[in-house]
């Protein structure tokens, strides 16, 4: 298939630890092609913790012109994933995908099909309505005096702009913000306001197909307890 997404052992340009059947491991799934923002946040979480129940393998794409990351692409994959390990017998404790809403690619009654597969095949889904740096917002302010729905539509302040809304309310609060080289530093003592942040909004994947919200701090809280 063009662009078929594999998976790569490492993260944050780092081998992952190696697996065995005595370790409780959280698998990370990170979209590919768009994905960078998400790497580096779990490379940082990955570092917090110090501990080796987090195992994480990165998608990535054989064909690198190829900018597409449908979700249903990875479920593909992670199926094949999940053979090879069922096989072998080290199937993880949980496994998790992490996507944004992507209304430009994804329809709404395709994301709800990816949910629906995800559940079925045991998949965890850290879901972001519009996208991952909603929850990186949440890190550094509270939303109430946020427009949500500007929030939500995430537009482009400017024609000719490359960042979003979102991503821009980012870098007027921190100086210096880049996605694509993220420093976890500046987001890691605002992780627990994060959490209590989102679950003041919908957490629940359904909802948040249409809705302002992410359910990465269900994953997060988890791994950092």
């Amino acid at each position: 298939m063009p662009g078929r997404l594999r998976v790569k052992n490492t993260f944050g340009e780092r081998l992952v630890e190696s697996y065995s059947k005595e370790t409780k491991s959280v698998y990370l799934i990170s979209i590919a092609g768009e994905g960078k923002t998400e790497e580096l946040y779990f490379d940082g979480i990955h570092d917090m913790v110090s501990s080796n129940i987090i195992k994480i393998e990165r998608l990535e794409k054989h064909d690198k012109t190829d900018t597409k990351s449908h979700p249903n692409y990875v479920i593909e994959l992670l199926d094949e994933r999940k053979a090879q390990w069922e096989e072998h017998g080290l199937m993880p404790d949980e496994l998790w995908m992490v996507v944004d809403r992507d209304k430009q690619n994804v329809t709404s009654d395709q994301l709800f099909s990816i949910i629906e597969k995800c559940k079925s095949e045991g998949f965890n889904l850290a879901l972001s309505n519009p996208t991952f740096e909603f929850w990186l917002l949440l890190h550094i302010t509270d939303i109430d005096s946020y427009d949500h729905s500007t929030l939500l539509a995430n537009p482009k302040p400017r024609a000719k702009s490359k960042k979003r809304y979102v991503e821009s309310e980012i870098s007027k609060l921190i100086s210096g913000y880049n996605k694509n080289s993220l420093r976890f530093d500046k987001f890691e003592m605002g992780i627990k306001n994060a959490i209590i942040r989102a679950q003041k909004l919908p957490t629940d994947n359904i909802e948040l197909i249409n809705s302002l919200g992410t359910s990465v701090c269900l994953l997060v809280e988890k791994l950092i307890k």
